[in-house]
């Protein structure tokens, strides 16, 4: 049996390779054309008979007599231009998330202390108290038609709005200088109350009580900070009393689990925390921004090369056993406030020296 099937099979390969050769030898089909050209006849040029009218005719695809060779060095790509930093920079620019207002500056709290009391300075407005230590400022009541000559009142007074009443009634802001996310800024805030004259109420509101008002402030601020001069050598001979406080600090809980605390919201702590993370070099595995948790890797860097193909095909059971080992950091709203916390799983704390150490990592790389 087995001579008939060696001779089956070495009569169906010679059936094959003779098939081969119908289609792609030298007289195939498709036999390969690269050197018909070597055959190839020169023809004399067409003539039009004299009786009949011709434009010239010349060759479409012209061969160049001489044909310089490029460069044979590499090439390398330019690096991008930078951005610019020329007049359209801006130190200041207003902010905005949901109903909040502040303004941005690209300056630290010592640095915009002092100016914020100069712009109350220069615009008349009387200051009833102010704390260097919480950064906050509070101007006396000032009338719309009492105090009409006052250089804010009149600023103030286009932007009311209409069907709002100015005749009668008085107004004070709070100014509040927080330093920012990110080192070496700061956050403007501004919340301004309204009354009666002649009424004894005297407490702050949760929000401004006219939204107009106080974005107009926001924007007469931001226009004198761009345009006053000499700011520079005001903070600096003022800077020892300018508020000192931090946005985020690291604290404990009740049962003795470090936490860093961070007094802004949720959205901007979280992208403040990602790129904590990556500045300080922290491993993302993954992320989870509706559970608020960044799953890292504290032992391995961030600009460790990650596996090919075959690095993920045959590490398939490493990767599933770090997976298990990740850590997690977690993000989670508390009040006006939002908590970090790093931990082994939902349930399980981690380690408290190396949560500590971790947190202390994000916490440099965010003041």
């Amino acid at each position: 049996m087995k001579p008939v099937l060696n001779a089956l099979t070495l009569m169906m390969v010679g059936v094959g390779l003779s098939g081969c050769g119908y289609l792609f030898g030298e007289d195939g089909y498709f036999r390969d054309r690269g050197s018909d050209y070597q055959t190839a006849t020169i023809e004399p040029r067409m003539t039009v008979p004299p009786e009949l009218q011709s434009k010239p005719i010349g060759d479409l695809l012209p061969v160049p007599g001489e044909v310089r060779a490029g460069g044979t060095g590499k090439y390398k790509v330019p690096r991008p231009q930078g951005l610019a930093t020329g007049t359209e920079y801006s130190e200041y620019s207003m902010q905005q998330n949901g109903g909040e207002r502040w303004l941005l500056a690209q300056h630290g709290t010592s640095a915009m202390w002092p100016r914020v009391r100069q712009f109350l300075n220069d615009y008349r407005v009387p200051v009833a108290r102010e704390s260097a230590t919480l950064g906050e400022l509070e101007t006396g009541w000032l009338g719309f038609d009492v105090d009409a000559d006052n250089p804010l009142v009149r600023r103030l007074a286009p932007a009311v709005g209409q069907n709002r009443r100015t005749d009668g009634q008085e107004l004070r802001l709070r100014i509040r200088v927080e330093p920012g996310v990110q080192s070496g800024t700061s956050e403007i805030k501004v919340l301004q109350a309204q009354r009666s004259q002649g009424s004894t109420q005297d407490s702050w509101p949760e929000t401004s009580s006219n939204s107009n008002l106080e974005r107009a402030v926001l924007a007469e601020l931001e226009s004198y900070l761009n345009q006053s001069g000499g700011a520079d050598s005001v903070a600096l001979s003022s800077a020892g009393d300018a508020p000192a406080a931090r946005r985020s600090s690291l604290d404990q809980d009740g049962a003795g689990n470090p936490v860093l605390n961070m007094n802004t919201d949720f959205n901007r702590a979280w992208a403040a925390v990602g790129q904590a993370l990556a500045s300080a070099d922290i491993h993302v595995d993954d992320l989870d921004r509706s559970a608020g948790v960044y799953y890292v890797n504290p032992q391995q860097s961030a600009r460790q090369d990650k596996p090919g193909f075959f690095g993920r095909l045959f590490g398939r059971g490493k990767a599933e056993a770090d997976a298990q080992q990740r850590t997690q950091v977690r993000l989670t709203p508390v009040g006006n406030r939002v908590q970090v916390t790093v931990e082994d799983s939902i349930t399980t704390s981690s380690d408290s020296s190396e949560a500590r150490a971790l947190l202390s990592r994000i916490l440099e790389n965010l003041n």
